[in-house]
């Protein structure tokens, strides 16, 4: 006989409520080694997925098909270009032509060719005169140093940021100044770092003041939130991975803060007010927790699929971004 649609759809989800009520089962029998076990992976994923910040990229915005992105890989690997520049502004009062400001410059542009991360230099005291001029400014106060940096999208943000560490910091009446889209892109990651963690740090306790008005207790409060960060850790963990393979965009790192925190509480909310609900009618703790996995657990279940394969559908894009 064929087994038509409903009957597998039927045979599927009794097939997961019966891995959930064994799971339900599994937690009544050895509760102290399920949360141990549970504290021990969250407490790795923190160690492994916490730098996971260091490895993610700003860039991620160009189709690695498109024309442009082939020109450009052209450019960097036949020609010498680098990968993404950075550019130094030398800012001198007395002028780019100055003694000081043309010794500044040059000491500058040597420290760069000698890095092995640095391409090509071109700089408003090292090149031709007819093309110098476009690297001055108007009033003839700043000239710039153009560096090609190698490394790809996420190593040239951190070679770009090494350098500006080293070499960009005023000097003898000079202003040094750094910019170009490497720059850029690092203090992207700079910057998405700090808001991140003071959204933590506000969003974090008032979300818990709500949730124990909700829920009407600190302990039912404070199960959100430990599914909350134990989703975001394990979920920067699998980040960080994902990073060895192929590169990962440094928004990624909000949307997974995002959703780990909505999606636990959303899904904590069913699962508690289900089990007491199925106190309320007289259930034991053990029955109601069985019954409610095999219920609210299924739904949530089928909600987190959802999600997934519905963020999946990004992977069709070719941009990291």
């Amino acid at each position: 006989m064929v087994m038509n649609r409903s009957q597998a759809a039927g045979r599927v989800g009794t097939g997961a409520t019966t891995v959930l009520q064994r799971i339900a089962e599994l937690a009544i029998v050895a509760p102290k080694r399920i949360i141990t076990i549970a504290l021990l992976v969250m407490f790795g994923a923190a160690i492994f997925g916490s730098p996971v910040i260091k490895s993610l990229s700003a860039g991620g915005f160009e189709d690695p098909t498109s024309e442009s992105y082939q020109a450009a890989r052209v450019l960097s690997e036949k020609f010498g270009q680098g990968d993404m520049q950075m550019i130094i502004a030398v800012t001198s009062d007395a002028g780019v032509n100055s003694a000081t400001a043309r010794t500044v410059g040059t000491n500058i542009v040597e420290e760069l060719k000698r890095s092995p991360n640095v391409a090509a230099v071109k700089s408003a005291w090292t090149v031709p005169p007819a093309a110098a001029q476009a690297l001055v400014s108007k009033d003839a106060k700043t000239g710039l140093i153009v560096a090609g940096i190698t490394g790809g999208e996420s190593g040239a943000q951190q070679h770009a940021k090494e350098l500006a560490a080293r070499l960009v910091h005023n000097r003898d009446g000079i202003q040094v100044r750094a910019g170009g889209l490497a720059t850029t892109y690092t203090q992207v990651n700079d910057q998405i770092e700090k808001d991140l963690l003071i959204m933590e740090s506000i969003a974090m306790p008032l979300i818990f003041l709500v949730l124990v008005w909700v829920f009407g207790g600190l302990l039912a409060a404070a199960l959100p939130m430990a599914v909350s960060g134990f989703a975001i850790l394990g979920s920067m963990a699998v980040l960080r991975v994902i990073t060895y393979a192929t590169n990962v965009s440094i928004f990624a790192l909000n949307l997974t803060l995002t959703m780990g925190l909505a999606l636990a509480i959303d899904y904590t909310l069913l699962i508690i007010t289900r089990y007491r609900d199925e106190l309320a009618r007289g259930a034991s703790p053990n029955e109601g927790l069985i019954r409610t996995m095999s219920t609210a657990g299924r739904t949530v279940l089928f909600s987190a699929i959802t999600v997934a394969l519905s963020m999946g559908a990004m992977l069709m894009f070719p941009c990291t971004f």
